[in-house]
Protein backbone atom coordinates (compact mmCIF):
# COMPACT_ATOMS: atom_id res chain seq x y z
CA UNK A 1 0.00 0.00 0.00
CA UNK A 2 2.95 2.10 0.53
CA UNK A 3 4.48 1.45 -2.56
CA UNK A 4 0.60 2.49 -4.34
CA UNK A 5 1.11 5.45 -2.24
CA UNK A 6 4.86 6.48 -3.46
CA UNK A 7 3.92 6.13 -6.65
CA UNK A 8 0.86 8.62 -6.69
CA UNK A 9 2.71 10.48 -5.19
CA UNK A 10 6.01 11.03 -7.96
CA UNK A 11 3.08 10.52 -10.41
CA UNK A 12 1.25 13.79 -8.80
CA UNK A 13 4.25 16.09 -8.53
CA UNK A 14 5.68 15.25 -11.74
CA UNK A 15 2.70 16.38 -13.65
CA UNK A 16 2.38 19.38 -11.58
CA UNK A 17 3.47 23.04 -13.09
CA UNK A 18 7.46 21.78 -12.48
CA UNK A 19 8.88 21.76 -15.75
CA UNK A 20 8.70 25.64 -16.52
CA UNK A 21 11.80 26.52 -17.20
CA UNK A 22 13.10 29.03 -15.16
CA UNK A 23 14.41 30.91 -18.23
CA UNK A 24 11.62 30.38 -20.18
CA UNK A 25 11.13 32.81 -23.34
CA UNK A 26 7.86 33.72 -23.68
CA UNK A 27 5.15 33.33 -26.28
CA UNK A 28 5.77 36.66 -27.94
CA UNK A 29 9.44 36.73 -27.99
CA UNK A 30 9.29 32.63 -28.94
CA UNK A 31 7.32 33.91 -31.54
CA UNK A 32 9.76 36.11 -33.33
CA UNK A 33 12.87 33.91 -32.64
CA UNK A 34 11.14 31.07 -34.44
CA UNK A 35 10.06 33.27 -36.96
CA UNK A 36 13.98 34.86 -37.22
CA UNK A 37 15.06 31.13 -37.34
CA UNK A 38 12.66 30.14 -40.19
CA UNK A 39 14.15 33.22 -42.41
CA UNK A 40 17.65 32.17 -41.60
CA UNK A 41 17.07 29.03 -42.53
CA UNK A 42 15.43 30.23 -45.71
CA UNK A 43 18.36 32.40 -46.59
CA UNK A 44 20.70 29.67 -46.02
CA UNK A 45 19.05 26.92 -48.33
CA UNK A 46 18.92 29.99 -51.27
CA UNK A 47 23.20 30.28 -50.69
CA UNK A 48 25.22 28.73 -53.34
CA UNK A 49 27.23 26.23 -51.97
CA UNK A 50 27.87 22.62 -51.35
CA UNK A 51 25.00 21.40 -49.14
CA UNK A 52 26.29 18.44 -47.92
CA UNK A 53 30.10 20.66 -47.32
CA UNK A 54 29.07 23.96 -45.65
CA UNK A 55 26.30 24.77 -45.05
CA UNK A 56 25.39 23.27 -41.85
CA UNK A 57 28.45 25.27 -40.13
CA UNK A 58 26.77 28.32 -42.31
CA UNK A 59 23.65 28.00 -40.44
CA UNK A 60 25.29 27.53 -36.92
CA UNK A 61 27.31 30.75 -37.64
CA UNK A 62 24.33 32.77 -38.26
CA UNK A 63 21.76 31.11 -35.73
CA UNK A 64 24.91 31.74 -32.75
CA UNK A 65 24.79 35.28 -33.88
CA UNK A 66 20.73 35.58 -33.92
CA UNK A 67 20.94 33.85 -30.49
CA UNK A 68 23.30 36.93 -28.94
CA UNK A 69 21.36 39.51 -30.76
CA UNK A 70 18.11 38.60 -29.32
CA UNK A 71 20.29 37.97 -26.23
CA UNK A 72 18.78 34.55 -25.44
CA UNK A 73 21.25 31.33 -25.42
CA UNK A 74 21.29 27.92 -27.36
CA UNK A 75 19.83 25.99 -24.35
CA UNK A 76 17.36 28.42 -23.49
CA UNK A 77 15.57 27.91 -26.78
CA UNK A 78 15.68 24.41 -26.77
CA UNK A 79 14.62 24.30 -23.02
CA UNK A 80 11.74 26.62 -24.14
CA UNK A 81 10.95 25.04 -27.55
CA UNK A 82 10.51 21.39 -25.43
CA UNK A 83 8.56 23.33 -23.05
CA UNK A 84 6.14 24.21 -25.77
CA UNK A 85 6.16 21.32 -28.07
CA UNK A 86 4.90 19.40 -24.67
CA UNK A 87 1.93 22.28 -24.14
CA UNK A 88 0.34 21.67 -27.54
CA UNK A 89 -2.13 24.54 -27.02
CA UNK A 90 0.94 27.12 -25.94
CA UNK A 91 2.67 25.95 -29.02
CA UNK A 92 0.27 26.08 -31.51
CA UNK A 93 -0.33 29.53 -30.22
CA UNK A 94 3.11 30.47 -30.86
CA UNK A 95 3.21 29.07 -34.34
CA UNK A 96 -0.11 30.60 -35.02
CA UNK A 97 1.77 33.77 -34.96
CA UNK A 98 4.94 33.21 -36.67
CA UNK A 99 2.82 31.80 -39.68
CA UNK A 100 1.54 35.29 -39.60
CA UNK A 101 4.17 37.32 -39.34
CA UNK A 102 5.59 35.47 -42.20
CA UNK A 103 2.99 35.97 -43.96
CA UNK A 104 2.60 39.81 -43.50
CA UNK A 105 6.48 40.11 -44.13
CA UNK A 106 5.60 38.14 -47.57
CA UNK A 107 2.98 40.77 -48.04
CA UNK A 108 5.38 43.84 -47.70
CA UNK A 109 7.62 42.37 -50.31
CA UNK A 110 5.88 41.43 -52.89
Amino acid sequence: MRNIFLTVLVIVFSCSGSDVPEDLIGREKMAKVMMEIHLLEAKINNVPIDPHDSTEAVYEHYEKLLFKELEITQDQYERSFNYYVDHPNEFEKIYSAVVDSLMEREKRFK
